[in-house]
Formats: structure tokens, C-alpha cells, sequence
């Protein structure tokens, strides 16, 4: 026969087992916690160390005549040249080969996709991770190609008086909104009226372009900067053209996205930035004393070195994409070549590289024993593609 239990010996239980529940929970809540801040403090202190030299993990000799050109890819490289390109991943494996025929070949990579062109000439071919995917065969020989994130093309052409964009799909068929006829795929200008195209840029979604001319007007030097927007907004006005500047006796070498929506445009005694939603507007103009020595830019910064002198060494600036200053450094470091990926600043000569985070501090310095052509962060925190004239390397940083 069953024991009747009373209302307050169910109530007592019931507490009991709630106190039990709680205390289990703040066990395991602090635990997790533990572990959190244990996994964070390693995180952190692994991501700002200071290394002194290096391992090598894996290498493979670089064939041909060193013409080789490499570009940072998804944590691993590309390799290009005139005969073709070739992706390895993170782990050193190769993730495609395509072949072609390129007398002068420059490339561009936007997150899975790779383009590569035969500037002077009319070839174009479009890889993404899995290879191959299409070429495309211009009518005008090429300036630039630049790619969107989605396989979005951008093509500079020139002929003697004429200079061209078109927009082309990662297929290879040309941009256009609509089926209907006129819908504008391809931006036309008048040597003799914009100027000479120096530089264009696109934006990671494909539907911002920005183009750099450089024209003589009555005997002045004028550089003007053309935005242009290839989405909905852009169907509403002549030539796609929503906005433009024009520069007085300055040359403006360099345009580039710093991310979807905003532009860097790079004088040659300053820099702008503009916030590029739809239309452009300016957010940030600095102007230099100094002559300006090499610029860059990344995902979410440009950067400019300033020229130094016998006296003074060169001052390396960083500018978040709201033109607010993060980094002033002075910098004591020889180079030939300056580029960013993600927060870390990496220069390189011949034989020497140095690598900065975003706040100045140093990461790596080291002399190597053969040529440097690049170094590329794998995982962002000590290990890296090192490219020599003979070898291609996966490294690891140690202290």
C-alpha cells in the first residue's frame, strides 16, 4: 500500500530540486566561462606575439623563368604568369590549373574569384575555386580588369582616341539590367574630352565603378574622377555617371573600394575618401606637405608612407574607412613593396621583410638567405605563403 506524502514534502522537493538545478547551472556557466576567457587570453596572446624567425612546413620549386606574379587567395596563393595560373589552398594543395597564352598578364582577386588579362592585348580569362570558368575576347586592347565578388567584371580598354569599360558576367556575357534595347553595359569616353583612363575600381557586389582621367584643358593639368552606379539607381541618369570631381594641376594616380561603399581616391599630395552608398560624398580629405612615397589600401584601412629625408625617416599613416587616423609610425624599414591583408601591414624587399598590425606594433622582422617576392597570411596568426625567386613555401612564424 502506497505512503501518502504531504503538499509541503512535494513543495520541498520540488525547491530542493530547482536549488540543485541553479547551482548545476552556475557550475557549468562557470566553467564555460573558464573556458571562454582561457581560449581568449591564448587567442590573445598568440595574436600579439612577436616572432623572431620561422619554420618551413612544405615548399615546392617554382618552375620556369621567375616571371611568376602572385596574389593573396582565401588564405592561400595564386600564381600567374604567361602560361597560365595555379591556386593552392591553405594547406598547400592545388585547387586548379588553367592554361593560356598572355604577353602581359595582370590579375585581380574578389573573394572565390580570379581574373587574369592580357593588358596591351584582348584576352581575358575567369577563374573561380573550382577553375576555369570562362574567357572573354575584347574588342579593344586592355588597361586594367578588375573583379567583383560574384564574378562581375570590369574591363578598361583604350584605342587612340577612345576609352571603354564594359561590365562583363563571370560567363562572360555583358552586363546589362533588362532585356531591352539601350540599356547601358559599357561607359564611352572621349580621349580629348575626359582625359586619359589611369586607374578604375569596382566594388565587391559589382554595381560601383569609379574611373581615374588625366586630361590637359587649355593648357592645365586636370585629373577628374568619375562615379558611376550600375544598380537601380544608376538607370535614372546619362551614362550611368552619378557623380564627378575634377582636380586642378593634381594628378590622381589611384582609385580603390575600401570595402562595398566606400572610395579612396589617391592624390598625389593627399587622399580623399567617399562614402559611396548609391552616390558619392566626400567624408575625409587630408593634403600632405610631404611627397607622398607609396599608398595601399585593405578591406577597412588605406595607408600612406610619406617621404622622408636624410634627417627624418619616412612616416607610415593608417586611416580607418571613416578617414579617422588609427596608426602614425615612423619607419625605419627599407622596402620595395607594401600591401595589406585583413589588420596586418606587410613590407618586403629583396632579402627583408617586416610585418605591422593596425596599431603599429611589430609582428615579424627578418632577413631571409634567397629573393622575397611576397609573403601571405594563411590564418592571420603564424603561418604564411613565403614566395621566393625559386620556392613557394608554407611557413610558421616562431618565437
Amino acid at each position: 500500500m502506497g505512503k501518502q506524502v504531504s503538499d509541503k514534502t512535494i513543495r520541498d522537493y520540488g525547491r530542493r530540486k530547482r536549488r540543485q538545478r541553479r547551482i548545476r547551472n552556475t557550475i557549468l556557466g562557470l566553467i564555460i566561462g573558464a573556458l571562454v576567457l582561457g581560449v581568449s587570453i591564448y587567442l590573445f596572446l598568440l595574436y600579439h606575439k612577436n616572432y623572431q624567425s620561422y619554420e618551413v612546413l612544405s615548399s615546392e620549386a617554382i618552375p620556369g623563368d621567375n616571371s611568376s606574379k602572385f596574389l593573396d587567395y582565401k588564405g592561400g596563393v595564386v600564381k600567374y604568369n604567361k602560361d597560365g595560373a595555379v591556386a593552392y589552398d591553405k594547406d598547400g594543395k592545388l585547387l586548379w590549373n588553367g592554361s593560356y597564352e598572355m604577353m602581359d598578364p595582370v590579375a585581380d582577386v574578389c573573394e572565390n574569384y580570379v581574373v587574369v588579362a592580357d593588358r596591351g592585348s584582348k584576352l581575358i580569362h575567369i577563374f573561380n575555386e573550382t577553375g576555369f570558368v570562362s574567357s572573354i575576347i575584347t574588342l579593344y586592347d586592355i588597361i586594367e580588369a578588375e573583379i567583383a565578388k560574384q564574378g562581375v567584371v570590369a574591363v578598361l580598354m583604350g584605342s587612340e582616341k577612345t576609352s571603354y569599360v564594359k561590365l562583363y558576367h563571370a560567363e562572360g556575357t555583358i552586363v546589362t539590367d533588362s532585356n531591352e534595347e539601350g540599356v547601358i553595359s559599357e561607359i564611352v569616353t572621349q580621349v580629348d574630352e575626359a582625359g586619359y583612363p589611369m586607374d578604375l575600381t569596382i566594388s565587391d557586389d559589382g554595381k560601383k565603378l569609379v574611373i581615374s582621367f588625366l586630361s590637359f584643358t587649355s593648357g592645365k593639368l586636370v585629373s577628374t574622377v568619375g562615379f558611376y552606379n550600375f544598380g537601380e539607381v544608376g538607370q535614372n541618369v546619362i551614362d550611368r555617371f552619378v557623380g564627378g570631381f575634377e582636380y586642378e594641376e593634381i594628378v590622381v594616380p589611384k582609385v580603390s573600394f575600401v570595402g562595398n561603399n566606400t572610395v579612396s581616391v589617391f592624390m598625389e599630395n593627399g587622399f580623399e575618401l567617399y562614402s559611396m552608398l548609391e552616390k558619392p560624398e566626400k567624408v575625409k580629405e587630408e593634403i600632405f606637405e610631404q611627397k607622398i612615397y607609396s599608398v595601399f589600401s585593405g578591406e577597412n584601412h588605406v595607408g600612406l608612407v610619406l617621404e622622408g629625408t636624410d634627417s627624418v625617416l619616412k612616416q607610415l599613416l593608417l586611416y580607418d574607412k571613416n578617414g579617422m587616423e588609427v596608426m602614425k609610425e615612423k619607419l625605419d624599414f627599407p622596402y620595395e613593396q607594401i600591401y595589406m591583408s585583413k589588420d596586418e601591414i606587410i613590407l618586403h624587399d629583396n632579402l627583408s621583410t617586416l610585418i605591422l598590425k593596425t596599431n603599429g606594433r611589430e609582428k615579424f622582422r627578418y632577413t631571409f638567405d634567397s629573393n622575397v617576392e611576397g609573403i601571405y597570411p594563411i590564418n592571420n596568426l603564424d603561418k604564411y605563403y613565403l614566395i621566393t625567386s625559386s620556392e613557394i613555401s608554407r611557413i610558421v612564424l616562431v618565437e
